[in-house]
């Protein structure tokens, strides 16, 4: 046996010495191994890294198929207890060994007899090698011995070409990892990186069976895909609810390489039939899936536990899945808040500029008419078809006041396409919705529908609905309307609508009702809440316009007060006036009168002395005349005081007076004011008389409409110009109310001359006289048929009253 054990010694040194690889090294080290130690079979088994399993890598006299096929699950054989215990063990009838694992599949029925040694090279088990025989045997000591000699003398060689080919094996791994990486960056998709995940999880390791679950941002388990074959089904929710959730939560990798051993899990039949491996796809603590993989099958059909190089090849595909997975996540959560944001900004810009389209509204009609264009235009919050509802507190009712919207789907296209137009050359929704003929509007047939509508605000209904829970109510089909619903839905002839309350003062103002008759759009919960912004502006907006019709009513009601006051207060001035104006002339008329008679009487029949009488009326007369001056210097009240003011102040306090005759006249006020007339030295209150009469006469001279091609409008401009006499404010007003006829050009300014009905003629001649007191110039630029301008001129820093011939001009 000496020299047999050198020989067979020897020719194992040959074999680990030649550049073999390890297969062919391995084969012929079970060859060697059977001859020299007569057994009727041999194999050599080897660990994977991590110790969990024994690989079949070589045999003689066993199943050629169950090479490389062939894996022993931890702890399972004698196998397992050779590499356990790390010493040879022989057996001489296997079957009543309670050690033995048989597995059909590697051909080991016909054998009994077992001797195996474990291969250690230093403090490392790298495996088993055993013969066996199909007779009973049994084995002796030095059997025993030389099976050692043979593992320890091959167990360095296995090491290194094991390590090689491993390394080799890695190297292949993660070049297809690196594959799978291009193509997960390429795309956006996650369905397409589970599909591409769980087809490189079976070309790494040859597993029948891949699942992978996707997990949205909640949390939540949402998807399951399988290369080949249906979605997630009940079938599997055990597997899913179970396994599956543990390891998405814990972010930990549950490896089974027995599922009939483990318990711990439901329906794992389901899904496997030997083992599986079930891992996280997590990125930054963030589980994106699941993935299950099961049953690695090699050559044979076998299936076969996964090794620890393919549990590493399985990691580092879901951490390149979850890589792109979190990629594609932040991507899409990024795009989708640029897109809320792109959103945001349109419905923001959209309420301002309807916001800034009812604030140039003051009239009722023109207002309902801009919200429920903005309502309804692609550029504003684009419903098919809207109606406005007030609320009638009299009767306790919801009235249609004006619908917008077509009546036909024919007459939908042409409009949506005449808008369309519209906006594509350029003009703003502001500018459209305000230049829209309101008759296009008011003898629409769906107008006269809005406005013969009527609904109860304490009825069953979907307005007042709206009314009593003050929030935007969707009805969504026929099955949701109560009876009052669907008699409305008939007359709308549509059974999907929405609407949103108009809250002002937290107060009901009315409702808004819009629908998608005809694109079929489904209204969103989206629209919902974009209408419900959009109606509070528009209920501010209307009870702004009701209010300044109550304020106007007001103002008017005050003006005929002040008017009928003043025109007391002058009439009992005049009494008292005449009276005492009476009661002072009657004495110095007698006088006069009765030396008139004298003088009368005497002067046929005697000499009398005409000297003294005509001197006695001629004093009667002088008093009678200083009576007269008197009395109109009392009347004058030019008294005032004069300072130092804003002129340009003056001016816009003036023209606020009339801001609401000239919108009602749809006059446009045009103010250029220099900064540099904030120093004036006048009369403030003349000042405002002189301005309060020149605006007032153009406003009525445009306000008659005599030239309705000439846009109205009002020009104010003020500057500050160098004279002889030093510096003069000067103050322009021009008009477009057409001008002053040329026959009365040379009369306006004289007392008492009008060309109006119930005017007193009194307005341009009190403008000059103001304007002469402040030693100033009033002067006129006449233009026929297009309008007229006055230019007042006076000294900045004043300048003493007029002559007395100027105050005695009225």
């Amino acid at each position: 046996m000496k020299n047999l054990g050198e020989n067979f010694i020897n020719e194992l040194s040959g074999i680990t010495l030649a550049r073999l690889y390890l297969t062919n090294m391995l084969d012929q080290i079970a060859d060697t191994a059977q001859r020299y130690l007569k057994g009727d079979a041999s194999a050599i088994l080897l660990l994977d890294e991590e110790g969990r399993t024994l690989s079949l890598k070589a045999s003689r006299g066993l199943s050629e198929e169950a090479v490389n096929s062939i894996r022993v699950p931890k702890g399972r054989g004698l196998s397992w207890k050779i590499v356990r215990e790390r010493r040879p063990v022989a057996v001489s009838d296997v079957w009543s060994d309670p050690d033995f694992y048989y597995i059909p599949e590697s051909g080991e029925a016909k054998f009994k007899s077992l001797l195996g040694s474990p291969i250690i090279d230093g403090d490392d088990c790298l495996g088993a090698i055993y013969i066996q025989n199909i007779e009973p045997r049994e084995y002796t000591q030095e059997d025993m011995a030389n099976l050692v000699r043979v593992a320890q003398a091959v167990a360095g060689a296995i090491r290194a070409r094991w390590f090689l080919e491993r390394s080799q094996e890695k190297v292949r791994a993660l070049s297809e990892i690196n594959d799978l990486g291009r193509l997960i960056n390429s795309t956006d998709d996650p369905h397409e990186m589970a599909r591409l995940a769980a087809k490189y999880a079976a070309s790494l390791t040859g597993a029948r069976t891949q699942l992978v679950w996707l997990v949205s941002p909640g949390g939540e388990l949402v998807e399951q895909h399988i290369p080949e074959g249906p979605g997630d089904q009940w079938y599997l929710k055990p597997v899913r609810d179970s396994l599956v959730r543990q390891v998405m939560e814990t972010r930990h990798l549950i490896r089974i390489d027995d599922i009939e051993a483990q318990t711990g899990y439901e329906g794992l039949n389901r899904v496997a039939l030997r083992s599986l491996i079930c891992l996280p796809m997590s990125y930054q603590e963030t589980t994106l899936g699941v993935a299950l993989i099961a049953d690695r099958v090699t050559g044979s059909g076998y299936l076969a536990p996964f090794s620890a190089e393919e549990v590493a090849s399985l990691t580092e595909v879901a951490r390149t899945a979850a890589h792109g997975l979190f990629r594609a996540r932040t991507r899409f959560q990024l795009q989708e808040a640029l897109d809320v944001n792109r959103q945001n900004v349109k419905e923001l810009s959209i309420l301002f500029q309807i916001s800034t389209a009812m604030q140039r509204v003051i009239d009722l009609d023109d207002l309902l008419r801009v919200i429920l264009s903005c309502v309804t235009v692609g550029q504003g919050l684009g419903f098919n078809r809207a109606i406005l509802f007030l609320a009638n507190e009299n009767n306790n009712t919801l009235q249609g006041m004006m619908g917008m919207g077509p009546s036909s789907p024919d007459e939908a296209g042409r409009t949506w396409s005449n808008i369309e137009s519209q906006f594509i050359q350029g003009q703003d929704l502001i500018q459209w919705i305000l230049s829209r003929d309101p008759q296009e509007i008011l003898s629409s047939p769906f107008n006269h529908l809005a406005r013969s509508l009527r609904a109860p605000m304490d009825g069953d209904n979907a307005l007042a609905m709206a009314v009593g829970k003050r929030e935007a109510v969707n009805i969504h089909g026929y099955d949701a309307m109560t009876f009052e619903d669907r008699e409305f839905s008939r007359l709308l002839g549509c059974d999907r609508f929405a609407v949103a309350p108009l809250l002002a003062h937290d107060r009901t103002l009315g409702v808004i009702l819009v629908d998608n008759m005809y694109n079929g759009k489904p209204i969103t919960d989206s629209d919902l809440a974009l209408l419900t912004r959009f109606s509070a502006p528009a209920a501010w907006a209307i009870s702004n316009v009701k209010l300044l019709d109550a304020l106007s009513a007001i103002n008017k009601e005050l003006v005929t007060l002040e008017s009928r006051l003043a025109q007391v207060e002058r009439m009992s001035s005049l009494g008292e006036i005449s009276s005492e104006l009476a009661h002072e002339i009657k004495n110095p008329l007698m006088t006069i009168g009765g030396f008139a008679r004298r003088i009368l009487a005497q002067s046929t029949t005697t000499k009398i002395d005409v000297k003294k009488y005509a001197g006695i009326i001629m004093r009667e007369v002088e008093r009678l005349e200083g009576l007269l001056r008197d009395t109109l210097d009392a009347t004058k009240g030019f008294a005032g005081s004069r300072k130092n003011v804003d002129l340009n102040q003056i001016i816009r306090e003036s023209i606020e007076l009339y801001w609401r005759k000239m919108a009602e006249e749809r006059i446009k006020a045009e103010l250029d004011l220099s900064h540099e007339l904030k120093e004036v030295f006048c009369d403030p209150a003349q000042m405002k008389q002189l301005f309060i009469n020149l605006i007032l006469n153009s406003i009525e001279a445009m306000a008659c409409d005599r030239h309705p091609r000439i846009a109205k409008r009002l020009k104010i401009t003020t500057s500050l110009v160098q004279a002889e006499g030093g510096e003069m404010a000067r103050i322009g007003l021009a008009d477009t109310g057409g001008g002053i006829p040329p026959r009365d050009l040379n009369e306006i300014f004289n007392p008492f001359f009008t060309s109006k009905p119930g005017g007193t003629g009194l307005g341009l001649s009190l403008c000059k006289k103001i304007t002469r007191l402040h030693g100033g110039s009033l002067e006129i630029d006449n233009r026929p048929g297009d309008g007229v301008t006055f230019t007042i001129t006076l000294p900045r820093n004043g300048a003493n009253k007029g002559s007395g011939a100027d105050e005695a001009e009225l």
